[in-house]
């Protein structure tokens, strides 16, 4: 007994110690910037760039197809990254019960950075901007349109979803029990070694 309450005082002890609180911060942090790496190859992947004709230096959609796939790149962008905000708060969720505080502020810290990694990545990989490309282009060239996405807005999707998922968790399920540690139950031994103990002088 006296074994088992020390080992979960030393446990608690470091997991509420400055080390350990950054070190947990740190690692959601990571796992939110994965996540919105593999995200952001997602985006560029099922995203189709829209065609665009170049006149007078600059580009214009080329048809009513076209004018609608500029704004795919958006609502693919909130698409997916509701899903993966949301799957990767809820695995962290399960994974750290009992240390909401901490566990929260890392998922805050960690999907705003996943919000603009996944449009770096997505961005990186896919076509050049046209605008810079059609200043030396002649009236009538055809280029693909670059991904991007409108507006503020779309990047809170990362945190909002993962905060809501996150709260479900802690709150719709129990939180683990933990055995109580009390300062009896580290001084005082247990009573059949001390008995065994006393007839062993005996």
């Amino acid at each position: 007994m006296t074994t088992g309450a020390t080992h979960h005082a030393a446990t608690s002890g470091r997991q509420t110690s400055p080390f350990g609180v950054a070190l947990l911060v740190l690692e959601v942090l990571v796992v939110y910037a994965l996540v919105a790496l593999v995200a952001g190859l997602v985006w560029e992947a099922v995203w189709a760039p829209p065609d665009q004709v170049v006149q007078q230096h600059q580009v214009y959609p080329a048809d009513y197809e076209a004018l609608r796939r500029i704004f795919t790149g958006t609502g693919l962008y909130v698409l997916i990254a509701a899903i993966a905000s949301g799957v990767t708060a809820l695995v962290i969720g399960l994974l750290t019960k009992g240390r909401e505080l901490v566990v929260l502020l890392g998922v805050t810290l960690g999907s705003a950075v996943a919000a603009g990694v996944m449009r770096e990545v997505g961005i990186s990989r896919g076509p050049a901007d046209p605008t810079t490309l059609a200043a030396s282009k002649a009236d009538g060239v055809h280029l693909p349109g670059a991904l991007d996405v409108s507006g503020f807005s779309p990047y809170l999707v990362w945190p909002m979803i993962s905060v809501l998922v996150l709260a479900l968790v802690f709150f719709a399920l129990p939180r683990s029990p933990h055995p109580r540690t009390t300062e009896r139950d580290l001084d005082t031994g247990d009573p059949s070694e001390e008995s065994m103990s006393g007839r062993s002088h005996g």
